[in-house]
């Protein structure tokens, strides 16, 4: 029985050691900034595209799910880490995704990075993007794999490279939209090559899932392909839906072959219950966001080019990637907005723009965006 006094009694009575001793000059601290959302502050810095953080529903589910099975299983998949709550996600992604099964883990980077891994040999040959994303090349470091790396997006260079290889198992891993450049794959056009020449296709939705497709399954969706022509979709939970943790879905071998070769699977405690959950309603709740949120991903981009500004990324990308001329230019554009309470990622010369679907509901919060990005065009143009 869930004793509701003693747990919060707990909660004040908990002040932990530092697990570490702080280190360097005392006297420069670090400055950091926490945004809290309110009338004056919006945060498109973080990664809530279907704003499932907000909702009421999924901190009401996880606060029950927290009650019945605590914070975390503190043990992996194959031992006691394993809940019916997790094998309905997996069931449920795979429906989803119109896969014959999927398989989920406890953190992003390690889904993506233990799926290469296990499925890769040092003997294979794998085809990957020259901007391919850093948890793919850890995997690829791990397998030890031949790497081939063809032009970014370039289906015609990989069709050249492809030539070349022959009486080995070839893998081709792509990103759905790269994490560097936030430009979109043409898929069809990879999977013609990869089909031609026997190429196994394990194909990265991180920020796909979600925003791209009527109903938010991707690519394939996005793209109408039959997703059976895809050997795995690997991603994480933590753009759209939500939460944490991570997913591939693909055959019955594939994921077989994860849940004894998967390090990230093995090895690591399970998802926590309650972020399995999140998951879960984020998938109910879904609705038409997808449809919506693509609407907006263009009128932003749109935007965005209106004040003549240089977008690198797609105009349905979930992030905008707004280059600036110089370092400098993009601080000031960065510290303009955010003392208008419009808040965003500035990596030097570059600034990361994160969207959220509720922009389309809040014509007000929409305008303040779009007042404060005008303003600061003409500031850095």
């Amino acid at each position: 029985m869930f004793d509701e006094v003693l747990f919060e009694q707990r909660l004040r009575d908990f002040n932990p050691e530092p697990l570490i001793t702080p280190i360097g000059p005392q006297d420069e601290p670090l400055e950091l900034h926490m945004v809290i959302e309110d009338e004056k502050n919006i945060d498109l810095a973080k990664a809530n595209y279907l704003n499932l953080l907000n909702s009421e529903e999924i901190k009401k589910i996880s606060e029950k799910t927290i009650k019945e099975f605590g914070v975390g299983t503190c043990g992996p998949r194959a031992f006691y880490g394993t809940t019916e709550i997790h094998l309905e996600l997996e069931e449920r992604l795979a429906r989803f995704l119109h896969m014959e099964e999927s398989i989920i883990y406890s953190y992003g980077f390690v889904t993506i990075s233990s799926a290469v891994a296990a499925c890769c040999k040092q003997t294979d040959v794998v085809f990957v993007d020259e901007f391919t994303n850093v948890p793919i090349w850890q995997g690829l470091k791990a397998a030890r794999s031949r790497i081939i790396k063809f032009s970014h997006n370039d289906p015609c260079d990989f069709h050249q490279k492809a030539c070349s290889v022959t009486n080995c198992h070839k893998f081709l891993i792509i990103e759905g939209v790269s994490w560097n450049t936030g430009k979109l794959c043409p898929l069809p056009a990879f999977l013609q090559v990869a089909e031609r020449f026997k190429i196994r296709v394990f194909l990265e939705e991180s920020y796909t899932l979600g925003v791209f497709g009527a109903t938010g399954r991707g690519l394939t969706e996005y793209y109408r392909i039959e997703p059976s022509r895809i050997d795995m979709i690997m991603g994480t939970f933590e753009r759209a839906l939500g939460s944490i943790g991570g997913f591939c879905a693909g055959s019955f071998s594939i994921i077989s072959q994860q849940q004894v070769a998967g390090s990230g699977y093995i090895f690591s405690a399970s998802l926590p219950t309650y972020l399995v959950e999140v998951v879960l309603k984020g998938l109910e709740l879904m609705g038409d966001k997808p449809v919506k949120f693509a609407r907006l991903a263009v009128k932003f981009h749109r935007f965005l080019e209106e004040c003549e500004f240089e977008v690198a990324s797609h105009p349905e990308a979930p992030f905008k990637l707004v280059k600036l001329a110089t370092k400098w230019k993009a601080q000031l554009m960065h510290e303009f907005c955010r003392d208008k309470g419009v808040h965003f990622i500035r990596n030097e010369n570059e600034l990361v723009i994160n969207l959220n679907v509720s922009l389309m509901d809040d014509e007000n919060k929409l305008g303040k965006v779009f007042e404060a990005l005008k303003e600061a065009a003409d500031l850095v143009n």
